[in-house]
């Protein structure tokens, strides 16, 4: 039979368990991210009628940027649910995630829209109505992907706050300077 945990000891073992939960989530929201951008890249590039038109040529290529980082993101969210450390020094891993968050999220969502502005009147009768459905599939995609790198970045901004406040990403945690320094 095992012994009871100390007060100390819950405390310690509440923090892991939240920094799991958020961890995970940030694991599930990168693999979507991942799954709907390659997604979108892999429909844009699929006719070559439509990559004829810069826009679709733009969201390939966002897309396919968006993919790497995310596939880069799913590791590092991967190890640090497994290991309970991020791979860079903490502070690095916090400012990395959440500002390559903002980027790519920015570049999928205008790489989405100026490709639903063409898809929308269907590449001016230029293309197949097969291509159009499949551009528009694309275009799909690449907004979902936009959201799950939003939905990224409001949890890798809140780990962020919090490492700011506190001096650590875990919840909880104490290991901020004292402020009962007269300076």
């Amino acid at each position: 039979m095992s012994s009871p945990l100390r007060n100390g000891e819950q405390a310690a073992a509440g923090r892991r368990k939240a920094a799991g939960r958020m961890g995970t989530l940030l694991l599930l929201l990168r693999v979507f991210a991942l799954c709907f951008s390659l997604a979108a890249a892999v429909f844009a590039a699929m006719d070559g009628a439509v990559l004829r038109l810069a826009p679709f040529r733009f969201l390939l290529a966002a897309n396919a940027i968006v993919a790497v980082y995310s596939a880069f993101e799913v590791a590092a969210a991967a190890w640090e649910v497994c290991k309970g450390a991020t791979l860079l020094p903490e502070a690095m891993q916090l400012w990395f995630d959440f500002g390559h968050d903002q980027g790519f999220g920015y570049m999928a969502l205008a790489a989405a829209a100026t490709a639903a502005r063409e898809a929308a009147v269907c590449g001016g009768g230029n293309i197949s109505s097969a291509a159009c459905l499949q551009a528009d599939v694309a275009v799909g995609l690449g907004f979902a992907a936009f959201v799950f790198l939003a939905l990224a970045a409001l949890a890798t901004g809140f780990r962020l706050v919090r490492f700011m406040a506190t001096g650590s990403r875990l919840p909880g945690s104490s290991s901020a300077p004292s402020s009962t320094s007269p300076y």
